[in-house]
């Protein structure tokens, strides 16, 4: 590693972790001062108490907050660490030494390369694992949210309606349950309760005046216009846990999982948004590929031999970086089935891959 290798990369960490720090600090300034009335709807609580909800709330949202700014500021970093050089004409000096441009792009590669895998451990660990708090609204945190949970079904197609949802009890009310015949998987049976508290010892649901009524039964056994009697069910097997109904209460819930835990996802039976979910996760696959080919379109307009505006260079890759986003955009709304998932997700690799090769290619030494 030579004395500019150490140079660039200094420069690229440092302008890359500041912009980081002020990206995610204007976005829980932002949010904050937006939704400050949410934290203080409830008067009983002493400032205290919501200054430490505020902290949990924000702390927990930093991995999807870094999730989202990685991959652009990432090249906004590597266009400052070379736009400087430029700037400071130590490219022509650089040229003038017999040095090729394109060697200048080995260490910044080389870090994105590392900062995509710490992105990846975070995108596939550690926003798994806060995902049922990361889906907490403003309301939620101070237990203000007022909701239940509705048509939610579980691994064996019970699906699950409860009018109201108190997750810091783990608690449902007014509770629902439709269950599947196992053999044709139509409505068989139905189990309401006047409330379900999960139990975490025995990963059941206990359940408060539950019974279970039969919505259909063989005529020689009701009679003709005869229904079976109720049965008394004091816990229910239902497989998902109050961070599962919680999680799945956010409209993005499925953006939150690990690719693991979508492919596990896309198995179960009756999914009713498979194709939304099969597209995130093709899209998910791809983010790191697309967060490179970001990086190299953006930067061979930095490498050049001749002194050049910055700010037109640097407007010049803003322009091209948004029809990559566009692109993205437009590729990544238009599924409709799960045939044409993976292609439709590969679209802005094929179209944009190639180009950032050629351009990193063409610069001229």
């Amino acid at each position: 590693m030579s004395i500019i290798d150490r140079y660039i990369i200094r420069t690229f960490l440092g302008g890359y972790i500041i912009l980081m720090l002020v990206g995610i600090g204007l976005y829980i300034l932002t949010d904050l001062l937006v939704n400050i009335d949410e934290f203080t709807k409830d008067e009983t609580l002493p400032l205290l108490q919501v200054l430490r909800l505020v902290g949990d709330y924000y702390l927990c949202n930093i991995p999807l907050y870094y999730s989202q700014l990685g991959g652009p500021l990432m090249a906004i970093a590597a266009a400052f660490s070379l736009g400087l050089m430029l700037r400071n004409n130590e490219l022509t000096a650089l040229v003038a030494a017999g040095m090729p441009l394109q060697r200048l792009a080995v260490p910044i590669v080389g870090c994105a390369i590392l900062l995509v895998g710490v992105w990846m451990t975070n995108r596939e660990v550690l926003i798994p694992r806060l995902a049922y708090k990361i889906s907490r609204n403003h309301e939620d945190v101070i237990a203000q949210r007022v909701g239940g949970i509705y048509c939610a079904r579980d691994d064996h197609n019970a699906i699950l309606t409860a009018i109201s949802f108190l997750p810091a009890q783990n608690r449902l009310e007014h509770v629902y349950i439709v269950e599947p015949d196992p053999q044709t998987g139509n409505p068989f049976s139905l189990v309401k309760a006047d409330a379900a508290t999960w139990d975490s010892s025995t990963h059941l649901w206990r359940l408060e005046r539950g019974v279970r009524i039969a919505m259909y039964a063989p005529l020689e056994t009701t009679g003709f216009g005869k229904t079976s009697a109720p049965r008394y069910v004091d816990e229910y097997p239902f497989t998902l846990t109050p961070q599962q109904l919680a999680l799945r209460r956010n409209a993005q819930w499925a953006d939150l999982l690990s690719i693991r835990q979508l492919n596990a996802l896309l198995q179960s039976r009756n999914l009713a948004n498979r194709p939304a979910i099969d597209m995130i996760r093709h899209v998910r696959l791809t983010q790191p590929l697309l967060q490179w080919i970001l990086l190299l379109l953006t930067i061979p307009f930095f490498l050049v031999r001749e002194p050049v505006n910055v700010m037109a260079a640097g407007g010049r890759a803003l322009l091209l970086a948004g029809a990559f986003y566009f692109v993205a955009f437009i590729a990544h709304s238009v599924v409709k089935d799960e045939t044409n998932a993976a292609l439709i997700a590969w679209i802005p690799i094929l179209v944009f891959g190639p180009l950032s090769v050629l351009q990193l290619a063409n610069v001229r030494t």
